[in-house]
């Protein structure tokens, strides 16, 4: 039982890491001159979600109905497309959390990036 542990902390000390990691690269990445390079990680990341939802829907299609033995109990279960464009969406909402940190991380240090150039427009205009 207490490698199961060990390893499940393994896996989020690595989650959290990379996180951490990709903070910093959105933060570097949008802090630069072009506001088109902080738009890079959020826009991988809305790729990623898209493929992901698209492979769990393409599974869920495909393993559509179950027929077997149970406990002993026979069960045929098949489930209906309205459950799995459900599911389907729900997967992609919990894959674009990441998405929605990204941007507003962009939002943020966009803002402070704008501001700090209007300052040193109107300081140039006054000097000029």
């Amino acid at each position: 039982m207490a490698s199961h542990t060990i390893v499940f902390t393994d896996g989020i000390f690595v989650l959290f890491t990379f996180g951490v990691v990709l903070m910093i690269l959105q933060v570097f990445l949008s802090k630069t001159e072009s506001k088109w390079t902080g738009l890079i990680m959020p826009a991988i990341m809305f790729g990623i979600s898209l493929i992901a939802s698209f492979q769990f829907m393409l599974r869920l299609i495909n393993t559509r109905s179950f027929t077997g033995m149970i406990n002993g109990v026979f069960i045929e279960h098949t489930t209906s497309m309205s459950s799995i464009i459900g599911q389907t969406v729900l997967i992609f909402v919990l894959c674009n959390i990441a998405t929605g940190i990204l941007i507003a991380v962009y939002t943020i240090f966009r803002r402070k990036r704008n501001r700090q150039d209007a300052l040193e427009m109107m300081s140039v205009q006054d000097l000029g």
